[in-house]
């Protein structure tokens, strides 16, 4: 089974959940206002001004999550609406193990029950954030917060016994341990970090399929790739250039103190 037919996000039953349920829905939270067609929900939603249809995913965030409306069927349109999200995590994971379509669909229940309604963020941003970090320590891969530091060496005939676990340059794992501290330190946010994060993987992507990198930064500021970011985020190529740029800003101004930490 696939995680469409997990969570039973199929086009036509979630159709037939909103046609029944959205003017209820809009009574209790008016941002849902803004749908003309809510038959086209998706459609809409992909044609949208990002900021206009951002608003729209936190407000079915308060109705789908336990301690805003509790509303399971809100849950589901919630969970259909970011489902092209679930399955970019999906391409970009490139696990093996088979149960990871099981594993992203039971996170990404989760996350839709829990997201956090009562302050402004990106939803799909956050979305895939979480369900990155969640499938891979479910699968038992490195993440961001808890990555792999450390490799075992055998010493070989000197004493077979004896397995050391010694200090392995890993520039993933540095990575993963100065945006952990510069988040620690409020150098950068959580969203900026995952932001950062989406953008190697997708210029990883871009240059396995054959893409020169352009732009400054190592090519972070491409337009290519802050295009194809933009898009998992829901926000416009020119928003994601501007806040890479401010967040390569701060870290570079904090890697002295990030040196002294270390050092």
């Amino acid at each position: 089974m696939n995680i469409t037919e997990m969570l039973g996000l199929q086009d036509e039953r979630m159709e037939s959940v909103v046609k029944e349920h959205w003017a209820g829905w809009v009574a209790f939270e008016p941002r849902l206002g803004v749908v003309d067609d809510p038959s086209r929900l998706d459609a809409w939603r992909r044609a949208a001004d990002p900021a206009v249809a951002n608003d729209v995913l936190l407000g079915l965030a308060r109705l789908a999550a336990f301690d805003g409306a509790d509303d399971r069927e809100a849950a589901l349109v919630l969970a259909w609406l970011l489902l092209p999200t679930a399955l970019r995590v999906r391409r970009r994971l490139g696990l093996a193990d088979d149960r990871v379509d099981e594993v992203l669909a039971a996170q990404l229940w989760v996350e839709v029950r829990g997201l956090p309604w009562r302050r402004p963020h990106w939803v799909a941003a956050k979305v895939a954030g979480q369900l990155r970090e969640g499938v891979l320590l479910d699968c038992g891969a490195p993440t961001h917060h808890m990555p792999h530091r450390l490799s075992t060496v055998s010493l070989g005939p000197v004493d077979p016994a004896d397995d050391r676990l010694v200090e392995d340059d890993n520039p993933a794992a540095e990575l993963a341990e100065l945006l952990a501290w510069a988040c620690a330190k409020d150098v950068i946010t959580d969203e900026d970090r995952e932001l950062l994060v989406s953008l190697i993987e997708a210029a990883k992507t871009l240059q396995a399929d054959g893409h020169a990198r352009e732009g400054g930064v190592a090519g972070l500021s491409s337009r290519q790739l802050s295009a194809v970011v933009a898009q998992d985020w829901g926000v416009c190529a020119r928003t994601v250039r501007r806040r890479t740029a401010r967040c390569l800003a701060a870290l570079s101004g904090a890697a002295g103190a990030y040196l002294r930490v270390i050092c």
